[in-house]
């Protein structure tokens, strides 16, 4: 009996070492996939986006500093990029339930008078400050400065810019209108 049982032994032994291996392999293979995820995530945190210009590469995400190779933007860092947005849609209905939200056009002047071509007409209440401009007159708007300011322009690149120019400068509430008035369908809210 004590030599079958050491028979059985040395016949099942090896089949319990490479069973051991497997499992220390497998445990190994999760623990580095782990650490190779949460590495992975550091870098998605800490990449680089193209300066918001509203179109789709706004979403990529690099591992350094550069010129984005599709809207030709400065890269930064994605943590900078701090404000929100909102969809067409929702907007007049949104600035009725919420009178004291600030409306900034960033369109030229002649777009906000409504004389170019096309014509997609300007919001009731607005502010009208230029992109161009908007970096040298950034005091004009310290009032709003802890108010919600929802920036948008005719086809929303002026203001994701100029949506990350306002939250780089110290307003902690800013939404950018995505897609522009040109794909404003509710006329409800416009002069």
């Amino acid at each position: 009996m004590k030599r079958n049982l050491q028979n059985s032994t040395s016949i099942l032994l090896p089949f319990y070492m490479k069973a051991l291996t497997h499992v220390l392999l497998v445990a190994a293979v999760l623990s580095a996939g782990s650490i190779f995820s949460q590495a992975q995530s550091k870098v998605s945190a800490e990449g680089y986006v193209c300066l918001p210009c509203g179109l789709n590469c706004d979403e990529r995400v690099y591992d350094k500093p550069g010129l984005c190779p599709y809207c030709g933007m400065d890269r930064v860092k994605k943590s900078t990029v701090m404000f929100g947005s909102i969809e067409p849609d929702q907007l007049c209905d949104y600035v009725s339930k919420n009178p004291n939200v600030v409306l900034l056009d960033v369109r030229t002047r002649t777009e906000f008078e409504e004389r170019s071509v096309p014509n997609y007409g300007t919001l009731k209440n607005a502010v009208n400050i230029p992109i161009q401009e908007l970096d040298s007159r950034l005091a004009e708007l310290d009032a709003y400065r802890n108010i919600e300011v929802i920036v948008y322009c005719s086809h929303g690149q002026r203001s994701s810019q100029a949506s990350y120019l306002l939250s780089q400068n110290g307003f902690g509430n800013v939404r950018n209108m995505t897609g522009g008035l040109r794909v404003l369908k509710d006329d409800g809210c416009k002069k």
